[in-house]
């Protein structure tokens, strides 16, 4: 039987077997291919707790979202949504859309983020020029604190032995960051960086810099440092201006090297980079306007 928009009752599907080319169409035509991919993926993998929702208790916690997204958009495909939805409330299961989501870590940190604009601005006159384009590029390329210090640095360096080409695509408006050992760990990674080759250019004309001597001066003047903040709010304007989270995901090095390698070559980079620098831009504009 093929896998066509159905509204068979979900026990009526117990023995439902599925060609999964249909549900991929319909997938690839309402999302990015990436996210696509993640959902019918784990609709063949998971399909028992579509079937019977309370084994998505027995799913550990980290996985259990996407999991349970991928359930939810089966369902709405199969007709059956309604009545997932009740069966998911009858076993205590909390289905948050992605933008209730947002909205619940808007709460939480959109105090803290509403001050940093500002706190940004009072920063300036304690920095040195160069010590303000790597906060611009901290700001604008989502990178952790000694990731951005190192590509900052790299940036200077291959540049003035000209090989910058080897880390940064221009084609792309890409740092490629996964080609140097040095971005890549066990846990924590750095694959890549859509950023404007404005930016870039600016980097080439500046010193390296050290986060230490920007930590003791601070700290010999008694101001506070908050020049981490800028990754989560980076990652959130992201989100709230409609990039998926598997990109950022993607951008935020949250993911395996196999997972990003797939996406990375399957992806069209020219077209989301344009996309995400654009948002970048605003971004620019709402946090770094002094």
């Amino acid at each position: 039987m093929g896998f066509e928009p159905l509204t068979l009752s979900l026990e009526d599907q117990k023995e439902y077997v599925f060609d999964i080319d249909p549900y991929r169409k319909y997938l690839n035509n309402k999302f990015s291919k990436c996210y696509a991919s993640s959902m019918a993926s784990n609709a063949i993998k998971h399909y028992d707790c579509y079937l019977n929702p309370s084994k998505l208790l027995a799913v550990k916690e980290s996985n259990r979202h996407n999991i349970l997204e991928a359930m939810v958009n089966l369902a709405k495909f199969l007709g059956t949504y309604e009545e997932y939805k009740v069966k998911l409330k009858n076993y205590g299961i909390k289905w948050t859309s992605a933008d209730t989501a947002f909205n619940g870590f808007l709460s939480v940190f959109s105090k803290q983020h509403n001050t940093l604009p500002q706190y940004i601005k009072d920063i300036q006159p304690h920095l040195t020029a160069s010590e303000r384009v790597f906060v611009k590029f901290l700001a604008l390329s989502g990178l952790r604190m000694n990731e951005a210090v190192t590509s900052f640095n790299m940036i200077i360096r291959l540049n003035n032995e000209g090989k910058l080409g080897e880390y940064y695509n221009i084609e792309l408006n890409v740092l490629e960051h996964f080609k140097h050992k040095i971005f890549l760990h066990k846990t924590k990674n750095a694959y890549i960086s859509f950023v404007s080759q404005q930016l870039i250019n600016e980097i080439c004309s500046s010193q390296p810099i050290t986060y230490s001597a920007i930590h003791s001066r601070f700290a010999r003047r008694n101001i506070k440092l908050r020049l981490k903040e800028l990754r989560s709010y980076h990652n959130s304007y992201l989100t709230k201006n409609g990039v998926i989270s598997e990109l950022i995901d993607i951008l935020a090095g949250r993911v395996p090297r196999n997972v990003f390698c797939r996406h990375y070559l399957g992806e069209d980079l020219k077209v989301l980079g344009k996309s995400v620098l654009a948002i970048e831009s605003e971004l620019e504009k709402t946090l770094l306007t002094y």
